[in-house]
């Protein structure tokens, strides 16, 4: 405020000296006189600037130091207060965590204990369950097919009797997709129309413990009496890529038949690879399966690729089979079991003929004997 005062002052005095010497124009060495006022007037306000400009400053740079000073002060202690609280609450953080991982550890224990416990007492049930009705289902159901399918063929018949046309009807009698659907009940019918209940097993484990069961298990006599091996055989039917495999024909379209095709060979192959892995155990069964195909139009697709069939047979021991396939091949195990069990009653009679020829030395010796005595008593009557 004091230098405002102090401009304002040398100011009206330069204003009032200005119009002094204009007013004494004439006079010139007061003129000069006001030049060289002029310029100390204009020194000493350069200087009086400089001062309060440098006061201020050096004010404005204590006022900073001290501002500073207070505020690296207030920063430090808030910097503590924060570290403080933060440690504070990563402890509190640290115990509550804790806490809540041992409260979820206990909680995982007790769920993990009881799922355990439920899951074996479901175990328990259902494998009580299995066993007991297995059996019984399986025979039902198998009744209730053979039913089922006695009475499509007796409708397959009407319509035979009613249909109108005859490529339709030989298309129904062939390999098509309406028969294929029946084939996969063919195996039960073909086992148990050429072999006797005696002869085969059915749902059978052939490895022990397994859960596995192939749908029959043909009984193969073993090395010692009594004792069997078992030949697996199990049906299989892709229906999905077969059916597209004779859209394909139909259609005549070469592409989709080289590919479909390819499918219905790896699907084989798939089904192959499974039954070695669920049923073949050799000794307890022969070194091979057989995969039954239930139409002879999917068993000739197989058939039709020789190396193929070579190759489920050398690295899958697999032969495959269909229904005529099958058929000759349990014709032949029947002749087989007839022709053994011949053979065991022909020893049987050879054992009992063998016992009679020796029963009947004895009696011819008894007969010697008998008439040596009948002769010695005929001669004592005689002489007597």
């Amino acid at each position: 405020m004091d230098i405002l005062t102090l401009l304002l002052a040398l100011t009206a005095c330069f204003i009032s000296s200005a119009i002094f010497l204009k007013l004494d124009k004439n006079q010139s060495g007061l003129e000069k006189k006001l030049d060289d006022n002029a310029d100390n007037l204009s020194d000493q306000v350069s200087y009086q600037l400089e001062v309060a400009n440098k006061n201020q400053l050096l004010a404005i740079n204590q006022q900073l130091t001290r501002l500073q000073n207070d505020l690296s002060q207030q920063l430090t202690d808030l910097r503590e207060v924060l570290h403080q609280n933060l440690n504070d609450s990563r402890d509190r953080s640290d115990k509550r965590l804790e806490q809540i991982n041992l409260q979820l550890n206990q909680s995982v224990k007790e769920m993990q204990t009881s799922n355990e416990k439920r899951l074996e007492e479901m175990r328990q049930t259902v494998a009580e369950k299995l066993d007991q009705t297995l059996h019984t289902r399986l025979k039902t159901s198998f009744e209730t097919v053979s039913k089922q399918l006695e009475n499509v063929n007796q409708g397959l018949g009407e319509m035979k009797n009613m249909a109108r046309d005859v490529g339709t009807l030989n298309k129904v009698l062939s390999n098509t997709k309406t028969r294929g659907i029946l084939g996969e009940l063919q195996l039960s019918q073909i086992i148990e129309d050429i072999m006797t209940e005696s002869q085969y097993e059915r749902e059978f484990a052939t490895v022990k413990d397994s859960k596995e069961r192939v749908e029959y298990a043909v009984k193969l006599p073993g090395n010692q009496q009594g004792t069997y091996v078992y030949l697996p055989i199990d049906s299989k039917f892709p229906l999905e890529n077969y059916y597209r495999l004779e859209d394909a024909y139909e259609l005549g379209n070469k592409e989709q038949i080289d590919l479909y095709r390819k499918k219905l060979l790896s699907s084989i192959k798939t089904f192959a690879k499974d039954i070695q892995k669920k049923y073949l155990n050799p000794p307890e069964t022969t070194n091979f399966g057989i995969m039954f195909l239930p139409t002879e139009g999917l068993y000739s697709e197989v058939v039709r690729n020789a190396s193929f069939f070579d190759a489920l047979r050398r690295d899958e021991h697999i032969v495959v089979a269909g229904p005529s396939t099958l058929s000759a091949l349990l014709n032949s195990l029947s002749v087989g079991f007839k022709t053994l069990n011949i053979q065991k009653n022909a020893d049987d009679i050879s054992k009992i003929l063998g016992n009679v020829k020796t029963e009947f030395a004895k009696f011819g010796g008894l007969l010697q004997t008998t008439k040596n005595n009948s002769i010695k008593l005929a001669t004592i009557l005689i002489n007597f």
